[in-house]
């Protein structure tokens, strides 16, 4: 059971991470602008947000195990028919729908995690499927899509993903690990989880790290056509970042136990991946490599802390705690990269810059909330 639960997760975030390589240039090369690139990768995280929030108290009400099924299944059938896109709009449409299946799919697999067990390293663990699924989803799509098409990448990427589907149909999880039924409506829940210091401190870190990802996912493909290399190459890049995360996350439970704050490790883990995206538009191509390692480790000492956040809610709202937390985790990708576009557009101002002011502003104000609690260093 503990094997599938992981390879579920793994699969559960391979297709995002597969995608990054890709789906800027497939974009472009299908006539999309910088600003459009945005609007695609934004209407997948607009939709997951609504996802996001529906899944999670319905989670607490009804278990994670349908959801889980649901969109396994779907996700892997609206992989394979990107393969017979032909526009910018349709891939809009496409998206949109895909980020609504794929806000079921995050939260049920926390949902999974907790069948595990009380663990420390189920944190660890999590994060580096997120690690595996990041490293080799951009190596198999990059190389598809680099030396045959990109319409073979994602018909490839469907086969991969097609027995984490089949496994969801056929794997039964404990049943009383599943529903937490409360007198609360959603909204009196979503209200009293956005209420707690620590959790809404989860919620705006979360938004600062994924709103730095999702602007290195739109920037990057395109600043390495820009060097003239091409998109395996750009998936060797993608898997730097996930080595070095995985790398990062392997040692988080030993670094977690030197530092007494939890959230000093989260501020410091963006810190460091903050200044690392910073030298994006302007450094060489081996530079750039180690640019994109670097923010790896920061990503990799955030995400597990994060989790560990989450996880500290009351089990009854912890559905709706990770609801509202992979909703802040997707408004980061889908507000961020869009207006960074726009600015870039408009007055020539990096994408990556934007994404550094808002991930500070959005760093200050989680640490507004928690800074005079005599509990913050959960």
């Amino acid at each position: 059971m503990t094997i599938l639960v992981y390879f579920l997760i793994f699969i559960s975030f391979l297709d995002t991470h597969a995608q990054m390589p890709i789906l800027s240039p497939w974009a472009a090369s299908l006539g999309a602008t910088p600003f459009i690139i945005g609007l695609i990768i934004g209407s997948y995280s607009l939709f997951n947000i609504l996802g996001n929030l529906w899944v999670g108290v319905l989670i607490d009400f009804k278990g994670f195990q349908k959801p889980l099924t649901l969109s396994l299944v779907g996700i892997t059938i609206i992989v394979f028919f990107y393969s017979l896109l032909s526009s910018p709009l349709q891939i809009i449409f496409l998206r949109s729908l895909h980020g609504l299946l794929g806000g079921f799919l995050i939260p049920s697999t926390l949902g999974a995690l907790n069948t595990l067990g009380n663990s420390p390293r189920r944190f660890s663990f999590y994060g580096i499927c997120i690690g595996l699924a990041a490293l080799t989803g951009p190596l198999l799509t990059g190389f598809l899509a680099g030396f045959f098409s990109f319409q073979a990448a994602y018909l490839g990427l469907a086969i991969v993903l097609l027995p984490g589907a089949l496994i969801s149909l056929r794997l039964n999880f404990p049943q009383g690990q599943e529903k937490n039924r409360t007198s609360l409506s959603p909204g009196e829940k979503i209200r009293l989880i956005i209420s707690q210091p620590l959790l809404r401190s989860s919620f705006f870190f979360a938004f600062a790290l994924m709103g730095a990802t999702g602007t290195m996912m739109l920037f990057l493909p395109l600043r390495l056509e820009e060097l003239g290399l091409s998109s395996a190459i750009s998936g060797v890049y993608f898997a730097l970042f996930a080595l070095s995360t995985i790398i990062t996350l392997s040692l988080w439970t030993r670094v977690s136990k030197k530092i007494t704050h939890n959230i000093s490790l989260i501020i410091f883990g963006l810190f460091v991946s903050l200044f690392f995206i910073s030298f994006l538009p302007f450094v060489s191509p081996v530079i750039l490599g180690f640019c994109v390692f670097g923010y790896g480790i920061g990503f990799g000492l955030v995400f597990p802390g994060l989790i560990k956040l989450v996880n500290s809610a009351p089990d009854p709202h912890l559905g709706s705690t990770s609801g509202v937390f992979f909703a802040f985790y997707s408004t980061g990708v889908v507000g961020v990269p869009p207006l960074a576009a726009f600015i870039w557009d408009l007055s020539g101002i990096f994408p990556t810059f934007t994404a550094i002011f808002l991930g500070i502003i959005s760093m200050g104000i989680a640490y507004k909330s928690i800074k005079k609690r005599p509990d913050n260093g959960l």
